[in-house]
């Protein structure tokens, strides 16, 4: 069934996949986002894996438990190694892809939305970090394809979150940093709310800093002083260092609101309780706040805008409840971070809502708004609004889908379900590309190198044209290679795509050819290369590609869909 075929009310599923914990949350009837629990009654998932045989696995909560007792067979942090070229994972004899991974962690969260909702679910829009390239976002869409999920798109994390804070602030003239430090990735974006348009202005960031960089620097701490003492070390044993890394990960979470922490460790008989202050732990990992700093500072300067310019500040990912990244922002901006945003959730709030947006355009909740959201607009626009209704955490609430009704317990959603909340109609999100692309010519010396087409940080959708040159006498077909990211040299960047133009009667050194790069908000590039002398041309849609064919996803959803997945 095509898009346009499907139910104007069909769910959409915002997922966040997320390194440590993962989130799914649709629209309802009303226009409002909710999190959708998973099977256990949870609100997050945590993105673990645990193989118990060749074709049967644990994912979530479950999985969690078994790190100790079994780690051999438990998979963490996979979503740091999505877009890696030949990395696998090898359990009861198979090898596992990250993507064939992820995939288990979406058919948990896909099967329990299922088991909530009463209904099918197909359509998904999933996050990613904004400084993920274009493999990890293509590995991103596969895992989801393997899972059996149709992904209407990929969108930015701090995107998504922005969205879900800005929707009861649409109508305004306000500015927003969005710092969003995950369990293993880290990202900073500068987002405007223009009227009904989210703007993307600026992003940066790290797909290899997070969370888990805190605890492996506690870990290491506390395994070097028992080192000192005895001369063993817990990290040469998986079992030991599993166990270990969950204690100093208790202790990270302690140390977010108590000024120290006691971390027992066992190990070959040998016992040592080290005493961990939050003054101690915050020099252990003041380079990695620093990288923070740095990283904030470096987006504002892309969006040509200063501490003062912001409005607003915004915290997404649990690992931003340390107090030291807050501390950072406010001493930056010199602003408190925004209150009523849950960090762990935000995020697969707004994926949902933009899945509404870009794919749900006749959705009821957008039919029936027009003049409530032109209301909205004017009564945020006004310099004295009156303030927002209180709503009591843990209001329990219905998500209503072919005819079955689920009471769910949310936690923490801003604004009614009632028919008078702000509808939908008429907000526009507006992205922006995080690597430059561009496309490999040849210089004088004939040497192969990248000329930029389209620069990072440009808004989308964008459409660039520019005019080259054959470099050699009676060419009869023309290569173009598409590249992404920065460098001067064909080898300093990654080739992403190509387009062939041949059939071509002998052509001159010096024959001009257009090269047309069409780059649209689904993130999907189109090249179109054009002999301009003859008119003959090729098209191409350049979509993300995670390193995997068609028909390797095909092999992997056929395992995927004979796994036993609990």
């Amino acid at each position: 069934m095509s898009e346009e075929e499907v139910a104007d009310d069909a769910p959409v599923l915002g997922i966040d996949l997320g390194t440590t914990f993962s989130a799914m949350a649709l629209v309802n009837h009303h226009g409002k986002p909710e999190i959708v629990t998973n099977a256990e009654g949870h609100p997050t998932t945590p993105s673990v894996v645990h193989f118990y045989d060749e074709d049967a696995c644990v994912v979530g909560d479950e999985a969690v438990k078994m790190v100790v007792i079994d780690p051999e067979n438990v998979v963490r942090f996979i979503k740091r190694h999505m877009g890696e070229e030949d990395f696998t994972l090898e359990f009861f004899g198979r090898a596992y892809t990250p993507q064939e991974i992820s995939a288990l962690i979406l058919r948990k969260l896909k099967e329990d939305a299922e088991e909530l909702l009463g209904v099918d679910v197909e359509d998904v829009v999933i996050t990613v970090p904004a400084y993920f390239n274009s493999a990890q976002r293509g590995a991103t869409a596969e895992a989801g394809a393997i899972a059996g999920l149709n992904v209407l798109s990929i969108i930015n994390e701090p995107t998504a979150a922005a969205i879900a804070y800005g929707l009861d602030r649409i109508g305004g003239q306000r500015k927003l940093l969005v710092l969003d430090l995950g369990g293993g990735t880290f990202d900073v974006t500068c987002m405007a709310i223009e009227g009904t348009k989210l703007t993307t202005l600026a992003s940066d960031g790290n797909a290899e800093l997070g969370g888990k960089d805190w605890d492996d620097r506690l870990l290491n701490h506390v395994a070097e002083e028992f080192f000192e003492k005895y001369q063993l070390d817990p990290r040469d044993d998986a079992a030991p260092y599993q166990e270990l890394y969950e204690r100093c990960l208790h202790a990270k979470i302690s140390l977010s609101t108590k000024d120290r922490a006691m971390i027992p460790v066992n190990y070959r008989g040998k016992r040592l309780a080290v005493k961990v202050t939050r003054e101690l732990f915050e020099e252990l990992t003041a380079d990695l706040v620093q990288q923070c700093e740095d990283t904030s500072v470096i987006v504002l300067e892309k969006a040509k805008l200063t501490w003062e310019d912001l409005d607003d500040v915004l915290l997404v990912g649990g690992s931003t409840r340390m107090p030291m990244i807050r501390n950072l922002l406010v001493r930056l901006s010199g602003k408190e971070p925004a209150e009523g945003v849950n960090p762990d959730e935000c995020v697969a709030l707004g994926a949902s809502l933009a899945g509404v947006f870009r794919h749900r355009p006749n959705h009821p909740a957008l039919m029936t708004k027009r003049e409530t959201i032109k209301k909205r607009a004017k009564k945020l626009a006004d310099p004295a609004p009156a303030p927002a209704p209180d709503r009591p955490r843990g209001a329990v609430i219905g998500l209503a889908y072919g005819g079955h009704v689920a009471q769910q317990a949310m936690m923490g959603l801003t604004g009614s379900t009632s028919d008078s909340s702000p509808g939908l109609m008429g907000v526009e999100i507006e992205d922006a590309t995080t690597h430059p692309l561009g496309l490999v010519v040849l210089n004088k010396q004939r040497e192969e190198v990248v000329y930029e087409l389209i620069p990072e940080g440009t808004r989308l959708p964008h459409e660039k044209r520019g005019t080259f040159a054959y470099a050699y006498e009676n060419m009869r077909a023309v290569r173009v290679e598409v590249t992404e990211g920065t460098g001067t040299y064909r080898d300093e960047v990654t080739v992403i795509g190509k387009v062939e133009l041949t059939g071509l009667p002998p052509r001159p050194k010096g024959t001009p050819i257009e090269v047309v790069y069409t780059y649209g908000v689904d993130q999907i590039l189109k090249v179109q290369v054009v002999d301009i002398e003859t008119g003959i041309k090729r098209e191409v849609d350049i979509r993300f590609q995670g390193g995997l064919t068609g028909d390797q996803v095909s092999a992997a959803r056929a395992r995927n869909e004979r796994m036993d997945v609990d």
